[in-house]
């Protein structure tokens, strides 16, 4: 039984997207250019195919990034990675979804010339940034 699946996501650009992995200290691989990897999955004949870019979770189970029409999808079998790691599949996703729209956010903020004058994070783990522009 397979259990692999895939998430759509908002992720458009892998430059934040690493920048986002850098920062949350996940490890990374992107496939050369031209060409695609393969992961495996939990089951001998469960391979992840075409992947342009692998996300290392500690397991030898990993989530894979495949393009889909200008957006990236992850795909993963979250089964084996929960099992063998610990990590669940919601946390993964929002940790990383959360990181890299604050990693977008910022450099938009320096695209219009702005730049964070203070950073605060509420008890429901929001981030406030308060932003200045000199004219």
């Amino acid at each position: 039984m397979s259990h692999i699946s895939k998430i759509d996501t908002k992720i458009k650009n892998l430059i934040f997207l690493k920048k986002a992995l850098d920062s949350l200290e996940m490890k990374y691989q992107e496939a050369a250019e031209g060409e695609k990897l393969a992961l495996q999955g939990y089951e001998k004949d469960e391979v992840i195919e075409d992947c342009i870019f692998e996300i290392k979770t500690g397991s030898k189970y990993s989530i894979g990034i495949k393009e889909i029409g200008g957006n990236y999808e992850l795909v993963a079998d979250w089964w084996a990675i929960e099992t063998f790691t610990g990590l669940k599949q919601d946390e993964i996703i929002n940790k990383i979804h959360r990181q890299y729209a604050y990693e977008t956010i910022k450099d938009k903020v320096k695209d219009l010339g702005y730049s964070i004058v203070q950073e605060n994070e509420d008890t429901k783990n929001n981030i406030h940034l308060t932003v200045r522009r000199w004219s």
